[in-house]
């Protein structure tokens, strides 16, 4: 292999461009090596063949004198147990003609750092992943301080510009406290795809945001999902004069459910057979479930009242007795509500006016208020929830849903799984950028020689 060869190998296995070429491997002093090995790191020597070169003050060729070679270790990739350190030999120079000193431009230097633009571009890779900031410096032989700045000054998530589409879904969760408590996540539940997410739930906030697109982007959104928020609901029929309001089934029946949970927890404290109650508590799960979807074959030993039940006749059981007579009328409520939602019927909205005008009439004290705000506010989202049906096609098949928050509440737990390896953020644009790189947010790395490099990110 001629010398020439040997150098082109060598900074191919660098994953230096060839147009780095005048940084040649060169032996150490005193030695025959141009690689060196001292406590788990490998430094390899590079040394500049400069030829001619401008001052960068005044243009000047050549009319400049050489004020020695300096070094500098720039950190590059780890090759398995092994850090790599290129020792970087580069010239100083003084201009005659304008007297400014100036260095030799090393181009494989990333942002003037002691790092190596290849070992940037592939730590800023990583935040793909759920990956912390820490894990990504000790993976790339970085600092972590050095690590932060380079994702804080390279990744740029701009303003989100698109178009809203005819069905949009929208959910809050818990940000940072430096802009606002609570973020705001805009999601397209059929495309399956983030729209945005706003530093702040606000009214104000959201006003400002939504204002600024087009009224005839607005009067295209058809449906909006939400959950059961009294703030969200006016804001957004505000804006979106033609948008119908799609209460979240998850989210009215778990405040539905919440009567009956508080009336089994009252019932548990009045009874004075400790070992029924702790039987009661111990299989809660029962009581969520809807009555004719419980298991009738399978049985087990309750060790608390020394019997063998399956699911249904445990639940018969409990009923049976005197004693949880009041959490019975309760339970019927919840599970009357859980027919509406499970079982096909001919009209939704005389069913659901029935079962509301029951708990009107008896003035039932754990469902009266729940009952009072579906009444005022959320009688038709229920209906629409229940009656509009979605469909997609996944590997050929044609599918059948109901529209629900189940897209945005996941990309949710996303969120948390980010915040949670992070260790939790302080600022919020921070947060932002992890959150959309974390799904699939694209970038392009854009590196100019004696300038900063960028790495948009584009969605």
């Amino acid at each position: 292999m001629s010398n020439s060869d040997f150098i082109k190998s060598v900074l191919e296995i660098l994953q230096l461009n060839d147009s780095f070429h005048r940084f040649i491997p060169v032996p150490f002093r005193n030695s025959d090596s141009f690689i060196k090995k001292v406590d788990d790191v490998m430094y390899i020597n590079l040394v500049s063949q400069l030829g001619l070169t401008a001052c960068p003050h005044c243009g000047s060729v050549s009319r400049h004198t050489s004020k020695g070679i300096r070094s500098i270790n720039l950190t590059h990739f780890s090759f398995g147990f092994f850090k790599v350190v290129l020792v970087v030999n580069y010239h100083r120079f003084i201009c005659n003609d304008c007297h400014h000193y100036f260095k030799e431009d090393i181009p494989f230097q990333f942002d003037n750092c002691k790092i190596t633009v290849p070992n940037a571009q592939s730590a800023l890779v990583e935040f793909f992943e759920n990956h912390s900031m820490a894990s990504i410096s000790r993976m790339h032989g970085l600092k972590p301080n050095t690590m932060y700045r380079i994702f804080k000054e390279n990744i740029t998530i701009f303003p989100r510009s698109y178009c809203l589409s005819s069905v949009i879904s929208i959910d809050e969760f818990k940000a940072t406290s430096d802009k606002g408590k609570y973020a705001f996540h805009i999601a397209d539940p059929v495309k399956g795809k983030t729209l945005d997410i706003i530093e702040d739930r606000k009214a104000s906030s959201l006003r400002n945001y939504f204002i600024r697109m087009p009224f005839s982007q607005r009067k295209k959104v058809k449906i909006i999902i939400m959950d059961l928020s009294g703030a969200f609901h006016s804001i957004m029929k505000a804006l979106f004069p033609n948008a119908s309001i799609i209460a979240d089934k998850f989210h009215y029946v778990r405040l539905i459910r919440t009567g009956m949970v508080n009336s089994r927890l009252n019932t548990c404290s009045s009874l004075k057979d400790r070992a029924l109650a702790k039987s009661i508590k111990k299989n809660l799960h029962l009581f969520d479930k809807y009555q004719k979807n419980l298991d009738n074959e399978k049985q087990w030993f309750d060790h608390h009242l020394k019997k063998y039940f399956t699911c249904q006749t445990y639940i018969e059981y409990i009923f049976d007795l005197e004693e949880t007579e009041e959490f019975y009328k309760n339970y019927k409520i919840y599970q009357d509500f859980l027919k509406i939602v499970h079982e096909p019927h001919n009209s939704y909205k005389d069913i659901l006016n029935e079962w509301l005008d029951d708990i009107f009439d008896t003035k039932n004290e754990y469902y009266l208020s729940t009952a009072k705000n579906i009444r005022k506010r959320w009688f038709m989202p229920i209906i629409r929830s229940l009656t509009y049906n979605a469909y997609y096609t996944r590997r050929h098949v044609r599918y059948k849903t109901c529209f629900n928050n189940g897209y945005i509440e996941s990309m949710n737990n996303v969120v948390k799984l980010v915040k949670r390896n992070a260790h939790g953020f302080r600022y919020f644009d921070n947060l932002r950028k992890r959150i959309f790189l974390h799904l699939g947010c694209k970038y392009e790395f854009k590196f100019k020689k004696r300038k900063k490099g960028t790495a948009i990110a584009m969605l």
